[in-house]
């Protein structure tokens, strides 16, 4: 071999190791001199969520108030809560004076008893009375008809001559006796039915009165007992005890009472994530009042208003807060939210205390050999303590979570 091929394939193996040193170089990075490592650990494979953090108001929802008014005029004679007691529903919450209207009733239930008396005491003895005045009616008409017998029997025997004049006038004065009683027995019998019938609807009228007039004293007492018509949470007393409200003027609404249920949570979305926002998302949120109490919900909508603070655009993203959480939250609490907007479960993921950044880019020292290496990756989803990693780890490796890092100084010239 000659001395000029000899040169030839020299150079060519000298090509060829810069070639694969480059390629080192690429793939893994270059060592790092003096960089100390303190602690490590390794890429994983697992399960990550992308999250949107965003700052959050609890809001009250339309008609989450019910105002509860007074419909009696009088002295507050009892109140049974105070701002911030739990109320069922029904229950009893405050009494308005009562005496004038307990009187009234007092006296509605004496007219009512009484007209019922007289109802029941016209249904007992009227269908008495009509069986006399049948009985009566059935004796005169036996009466009659014996002396028509009477009268007809003088009558023939008047023909005949067997009988005198007298006695067959006198069976004409007792056949004409006899129909007028019959007549009266009749008359009288009508007289009692009639009687009967508009007596009767007279009573009945006067019950069916006196029942509407106890009925209405009885709904005016209710004005007066005042109950809760929904479970929930007293958020305002407008009169207290001893004080004299007056219905339809100043107490139209004497208690408010806040249905718990109908809190949401609004969460200022910044225009730049609302497209990965979607309704039925995992949400889960918190409170600086309650630092160990973590909520959660879901999203139930998005309003498709903008709002616009400080020159930066959101979009309001709506949590319904769950009954149970009530007890804590309260209107216009700020909270912060965290969105899950989706789940990778397959992820290569690093710790995110290992990834650093250099001019836009991110990085992470990677131990090979023993040595931190830097290498340079290309990421996914961020979470709270993990990032993916699309590019340039793999499961297993190892990777710097803390390092000491030497400052380069540039010598200064001297001075002459």
């Amino acid at each position: 071999m000659g001395q000029p091929m000899k040169k030839l394939i020299f150079a060519t193996l000298i090509v060829i190791s810069v070639f694969f040193a480059f390629l080192g170089y690429m793939k893994f990075g270059k060592k790092e001199e003096g960089i100390k490592v303190l602690k490590t650990e390794k890429v994983i494979r697992g399960k990550i969520e992308d999250v949107i953090e965003a700052t959050a108001i609890v809001k009250t929802q339309v008609n989450a108030y019910v105002k509860v008014g007074a419909r009696a005029t009088g002295k507050i004679q009892k109140m049974n809560v105070d701002i911030g007691d739990h109320v069922k529903k029904g229950e009893l919450i405050a009494i308005i004076d009562q005496r004038e209207i307990l009187k009234d009733i007092e006296k509605s239930e004496a007219d009512l008893k009484k007209a019922k008396a007289n109802l029941s005491e016209i249904r007992e003895t009227y269908p008495l009375k009509i069986k006399e005045a049948e009985k009566r009616v059935n004796s005169a008409k036996a009466k009659y008809r014996y002396a028509l017998w009477k009268y007809k029997r003088e009558e023939e025997l008047l023909k005949k001559e067997f009988t005198t004049e007298e006695n067959f006038e006198i069976a004409k004065r007792e056949l004409d006796k006899a129909k007028a009683e019959l007549e009266l027995a009749e008359a009288t019998l009508e007289r009692i039915k009639k009687e009967f019938v508009t007596k009767l609807e007279r009573a009945e009228k006067e019950v069916e009165y006196a029942e509407k007039v106890l009925e209405k004293n009885k709904i005016r007492l209710t004005y007066t007992q005042i109950y809760s018509p929904i479970d929930g949470i007293v958020s305002k007393i407008a009169a207290r005890e001893g004080e004299t409200v007056v219905a339809g003027l100043q107490v139209a609404n004497l208690i408010t009472i806040l249905d718990p249920s109908k809190l949401e949570v609004r969460i200022y979305t910044d225009e730049t994530d609302i497209g990965k926002v979607k309704v039925g998302q995992k949400v889960f949120y918190y409170a600086d009042a309650y630092p160990d109490k973590v909520f959660e919900g879901v999203i139930s909508k998005i309003y498709p208003e903008p709002v616009v603070r400080e020159n930066i655009v959101y979009y309001m993203t709506i949590v319904n807060v769950k009954k149970k959480y009530a007890k804590y939250l309260k209107p216009e609490m700020t909270v912060y939210a965290k969105i899950i907007t989706g789940v990778k479960e397959d992820a290569i993921l690093v710790p995110n205390r290992a990834l650093k950044f250099e001019k836009g880019r991110q990085y992470v020292f990677k131990i090979v050999n023993g040595k931190p290496v830097k290498t340079y990756v290309k990421t996914g989803w961020i979470s709270e303590r993990y990032t993916e990693v699309i590019e340039g780890l793999k499961e297993g490796d190892t990777v710097a979570t803390e390092v000491i890092i030497p400052i380069k100084t540039k010598k200064l010239p001297e001075k002459r």
